[in-house]
């Protein structure tokens, strides 16, 4: 091995020997020859290697940075992959991209910064490297008799432009005698003549030739043609543009060759397009003039265009999307509109409905996996390009460019939903320099607004872009033959029902803005019609977005639309169970299984129940639906469930329902003809509505607290005060009044709320979490006599668990200390109350505990974050329309409940109050289950402190959460040091100890005697494996016996059908007969909310709807900081117009 040299370099080679003796081959001289070298690369591989990237003319080369041992010697590796190897190149990143080589199965991936310039400097090499292999063996096509004439005619002008004087005249002297012999019509123009000076520029003359004859002999055409395009290639540049000049006269003969049934001539007119492709797509000198020349004049020819556009895509599909042949057909999409924009995109658009409409017929899980998917994909590139400056002709095509934007957002690959987005982002820009529309200046204030939103980051999470700096360069991004592009290649970010909700507000708002400028607009009914033909129609891979845009968009609704969703909800609730595991369940509206159809109909519902009739019963029986949803017990249906029950609630106390009657009392009479499905329902989950109406809802809500979402948590909270708030709405009296009605949602906020905590106080001994926390902990058993505030005194007084005599004192003296006597606070509030909010609420909603913003070990779910007053701010929600006397007596009414104070004496745990054993079990279960849960220091200390209380109030019945308490408090005697959280709970072991020889108590299993031993187990965090099919099962039989109570037989939906107007075929033959008011402004992209919350106190302004919109249930309004006021708009987002009153 001593006598063994590597060399790495032809330089190191000259050491040894002679450069002219070392007669080395030209191909492994030219690896050293014009080198670029990008040094500091990673080799990815089961072992990480740093490397060399070097891009000659003709080979990549991949250089070790570090050496390697071969043969007992140190060396540096060098693999050479030549151009001709290079099979694919992709650009995964911006610092990725992975290089496919000929015989090689596995891809080389490589990191490096400048992957952009790596990428671009291959596909160079490769491209030159093709350019420069001779085509394929040569034929010669054998000149029949009939194609002599056209094949002379092309030779004779082709040579008239030669600068060759001579060539010239012979050439002119061919074009005659071609026009003699076989009769062609000159009309006398030519004459053949010996010596005859003919100037070299003489481009007109030749092109009016070529006119008269096209106009004369079209039978030469196909011929002509032909040959012109065989011999483009061989010609000269200045021939070249020749050619185009007098061939262009001759493509408008192209349509007569389609009319007839020839099949021949039809195929050879196609022929004839696909090297007119091919020839555009190699000649990239004459680019832009074979765009204006060729494809221009073809743009309009009307009848052609079908047959242009089916070659157009045929070639996009046989490169693949993303290649060089799709984005050339795309780019020149737009020279065949520049003729005639609005036949163009109405092609265009329509054939991309009929291609989407086509996917039903044989529907997959996802669109990405149909087999449409390609001309989909390419189609939708084909309107990114035209969308430019409005070559889309977005006047007559808007709902049909929304409702595919809404059916592709955040699909495919990530170009392809950048594209999405620059699509939107064009459209809202020919909405705004469109000369065929006259918008106001208000009008177009909204759309520069929107068109900033929508490129806020946002949005580009919305559109599945989160990760780029830039979409419109993410958008033309090109690579070769990038066949990242196929189904299942490319990461996909999730895209949640609740996204598409958001894109289809904006888009909304964006056509309502514009559609107040034009009065006889039926772009909403247009698009209602599409979202309504695809909602009620199977097709996994898009009726889920359908009914979200559905329900986001539609002004009116009837029984048998609502039947029909429900229908959907039944037959989609067998299915959970088969793709119930979370590993194999798919994310996204575009993975087609049963949670994501559920939550689809969901969400619809939510959307729709405002629009129904006032005196419809669905409004009452949904509570019921959302309740069933909630039960299923998965994290997103879940979410889409709280916001069922959430606009429920409202649009019911909009009608006033609650004013004289309680919700058990509402709900509970709807049930009656479902009782029997219900009964066997709440079995299942372990919560007895009959037993406890009010405890078992807040058994389902509790599980709110364990949801990822911090949204979903809020609403939770929201859900909760709007039920305290109800419950003592027809009693008339404050919210906060301890009753057996108001006590389950008083205990389930406790943690949440400060002004529960501070309203319902304890009654044997001052609560320290209304202390100043800041303050040291005291020990317990010292007494200074130096402390005289009331309040720091409490904190150092004997307890009443401290001993069993000191408790009994307490009990039987009643020596405690006043609720008024609270010291002041460095913790900010959490009140979410839903009520009119104080100075303190609006400013100051949230705590500042950091382990707001954890995980809660026990349960693998985020704890409650801490909620701001923009997130506490119920999301807009559709509002039943009222009279201005019904808004203002409901004004008056609701604030004349609201009282300033309760009574000191009103304490949450009250034996006088609370009498029923049950209602107390199930007190005591709530607070249990939250601490069972829970592993924040602060909640802990608010619900031990309420525990030890009611150890003491309620000791008989104290032992049904012992099961609940015992490892936690033995978790925290062990290995907790924080004395305030460990002297109420040592008050709980004492009080327990002191009462365990007392009379008979009631043991754990006393809630299971009246229909609640689920409640602390369904309480509790989301769990990944359920008895889901038995529950199905009962929730199908449930939704069927809801639709033949409340839903109308078929007879009735027959009458029902005026409400509903068919889908036309695109373009649409027939109007809508939905009448919208052109001048209503009712919806606002969710980034408008507004940052202060709802009060019911602030005025609204009187909404008077016209007839035609208010022929179902009137309109609706958005709620949430719903009230119809001026609204301030968060950091970040942008001010929208006020909705003006409408007279």
């Amino acid at each position: 091995s001593k006598r063994l040299q590597f060399i790495d370099s032809p330089v190191k080679l000259a050491e040894h020997i002679e450069p002219d003796q070392q007669k080395l081959p030209a191909a492994t001289l030219a690896l050293e020859e014009d080198l670029k070298v990008f040094h500091n690369a990673l080799k990815l591989a089961h072992r990480d290697t740093k490397v060399s990237i070097k891009v000659g003319s003709t080979a990549v080369q991949v250089t070790s940075a570090e050496r390697t041992r071969v043969l007992g010697q140190p060396v540096f590796l060098n693999d050479v992959y030549y151009a001709s190897e290079v099979e694919e190149i992709c650009l995964v990143d911006e610092s990725q991209f992975t290089l496919t080589m000929a015989n090689q199965g596995t891809p080389l991936t490589f990191m490096h910064q400048e992957c952009d310039a790596i990428v671009q400097s291959i596909i160079h090499i490769r491209t030159r490297w093709e350019l420069s292999q001779p085509d394929s063996i040569p034929q010669h096509t054998k000149i029949r008799p009939k194609d002599v004439p056209g094949t002379l005619l092309n030779i004779a002008l082709l040579n008239l432009g030669s600068s060759d004087p001579s060539l010239r005249s012979a050439a002119y002297n061919l074009l005659c005698a071609l026009t003699c012999t076989f009769n062609l019509k000159i009309e006398g123009q030519l004459l053949e003549t010996s010596g005859l000076c003919i100037p070299a520029n003489n481009t007109l003359f030749i092109v009016s030739i070529s006119k008269t004859l096209a106009a004369n002999e079209p039978h030469l055409t196909l011929e002509f043609l032909e040959e012109c395009i065989s011999g483009f290639s061989k010609s000269s540049i200045e021939l070249k543009h020749l050619c185009l000049e007098y061939m262009t006269p001759w493509l408008l003969n192209l349509v007569r060759f389609c009319k007839h049934n020839d099949d021949a001539k039809r195929q050879r007119v196609t022929a004839i397009l696909d090297k007119l492709i091919t020839m555009t797509i190699n000649e990239k000198q004459m680019y832009p003039s074979i765009q204006a020349k060729i494809w221009g004049s073809l743009g309009q020819i009307t009848d052609l265009l079908d047959v242009v556009l089916d070659s157009f895509i045929k070639t996009s599909a046989t490169g693949g999307l993303g290649s060089i042949k799709a984005e050339v057909m795309a780019d020149t999409a737009v020279a065949l509109a520049s003729g005639n924009v609005k036949l163009v995109s109405n092609k265009v658009i329509g054939r991309m409905c009929k291609i989407i409409d086509k996917t039903c017929l044989s529907p997959t899980p996802t669109l990405e996996q149909h087999l449409m998917w390609d001309d989909i994909a390419i189609l939708a590139r084909y309107m990114l390009m035209l969308s430019f400056n409005n070559s889309l002709d977005v006047a007559a095509h808007l709902p049909y460019l929304f409702h595919v934007v809404t059916l592709l957002v955040a699909t495919g690959p990530l170009s392809l939903r950048a594209s999405t987005h620059g699509l939107v982002i064009n459209i809202i820009h020919s909405l705004c320099t469109c000369s065929q529309l006259n918008f106001s200046e208000e009008t177009k204030q909204v759309l520069r607004l929107s068109l900033t939103e929508f490129s806020l980051p946002k949005f580009y999470l919305l559109f599945g872009i989160s990760k780029v700096k830039s979409a419109a360069v993410i958008a033309f991004r090109s690579s070769y033959r990038d066949r990242s592009f196929s189904p299942g290649s490319y990461e996909r970010e999730t895209f949640a029902l609740s996204s598409l909700e958001t894109v289809t507000e904006a888009l909304l708002e964006i056509m309502e803005a514009c559609m107040r400028d034009i009065p006889t607009s039926k772009w909403l009914d247009q698009w209602t019609e599409l979202a309504q033909k695809f909602a009620f129609q199977y097709n996994p891979s898009l009726q889920p977005r359908a009914l979200v845009v559905f329900g986001c968009i539609s002004k009116r609704v009837s029984h048998g639309q609502i039947k029909q969703i429900i229908r959907i909800l039944s037959k989609a609730s067998p299915l959970l169970s088969i793709d119930r595991g979370l590993e194999s369940c798919l994310k996204g509206p575009d993975n087609y299984n049963s949670q994501v159809l559920i939550e689809a109909t969901v969400i619809a519902l939510t959307k729709l129940q405002p629009l129904l009739s006032k005196d419809s019963p669905m409004h009452k029986a949904l509570f019921w639906v959302a309740v069933a949803v909630l039960q299923l017990d998965e994290v997103s249906l879940y979410s889409a469930g709280t916001a069922l029950l959430e606009q429920n609630l409202h649009t019911l106390d909009t009608m006033r329902v609650f004013n004289d009657k309680s919700p058990e009392q509402v709900f509970m009479e709807i049930r009656r003809p479902l009782e029997w499905h219900c009964k066997q329902m709440d079995h299942f989950v372990g919560l007895n509505f009959n037993a406890n109406f009010n405890f078992a809802l807040v058994g389902h809500l509790l599980k709110g607290y364990r949801h990822p979402s911090t949204h979903t948590v809020a609403r939770t909270v929201r859900i909760l005060h709007t039920l305290l708030s109800l419950t003592s709405k027809h009693l008339k009296c404050d919210k906060f009044e301890v009753n057996t009605q108001s006590v389950a949602y008083l205990a389930a906020l406790l943690t949440v709320s400060e002004e529960v905590r501070s309203r319902c106080s304890l009654k044997h001994r001052k609560s320290l979490l209304i202390s100043d926390l800041s303050m040291d902990p005291v020990p317990m058993e010292t007494i200074s006599s130096q402390i005289t505030s009331p309040s720091s005194r409490a904190l150092q007084e004997p307890q009443p668990w401290t001993s069993p005599q000191i408790s009994d004192r307490y009990l039987s003296t009643h020596h405690y200390p006043t609720m008024g006597q609270i010291s002041p606070r460095t913790r900010k509030s959490m009140s979410l109350d839903m009520g009119q909010p104080s100075q303190a609420n609006t400013k100051k909603l949230l705590g500042t505990r950091k382990s707001f913003d954890h995980l809660i070990s026990d349960s693998k779910a985020p704890k409650r974050p801490e909620m701001e007053s923009g997130m506490t701010t119920p999301p807009k929600m559709r509002r039943v329309a009222e009279n201005d006397y019904e808004i203002e007596t409901q004004r008056i009414g609701n604030s004349h409940l609201r009282k300033v104070s309760v009574s000191e004496s009103n304490v949450l745990l009250d034996e006088e109050v609370l009498t029923d054993p049950k209602v107390q079990a199930l007190l005591l279960t709530v607070l249990a289950t939250q601490v069972k849960y829970t592993t924040d220091d602060f909640d802990q200390r608010i619900l031990y402190e309420y525990l030890a209380e009611a150890s003491v109030v309620f000791p008989k019945v104290f032992p049904v959460v012992y099961n609940l308490l015992d490892s936690k408090i033995n978790t925290v005697l062990s290995m907790c040091q924080d004395t305030n959280l460990l002297n109420p709970v040592h008050g709980i072991v004492q009080s327990v100890v002191y009462h365990e020889e007392s009379p008979p108590q009631y043991q754990p299993s006393y809630l299971q005697s009246f229909g609640f031993n689920g409640l602390w187990r369904f309480a509790g965090p989301f769990s990944k494996q359920t008895q889901i099919p038995d529950y199905a099962e009962l929730i199908v039989k449930f939704l069927e016996a809801l639709i033949d109570s409340y839903l109308p037989t078929a007879d009735e939906e027959r009458g029902e059908e005026q409400l509903r107007t068919p889908t036309s075929p695109y373009p649409p033959t027939s109007q809508s007969q939905l009448s919208i008011t052109a001048n209503l402004n009712l919806s606002n992209s969710m980034t408008s909310l507004a940052t202060s919350q709802h009060s019911p106190g602030v005025d609204k302004e009187n909404i008077q709807l016209s007839p035609s919109s208010a022929l179902s249930s009137g309109g609706r309004t958005r709620h949430g900081s719903a009230s119809q006021v001026q609204k301030q708009r968060s950091a970040g987002s942008f001010k929208r117009p006020s909705i003006k009153k409408i007279v």
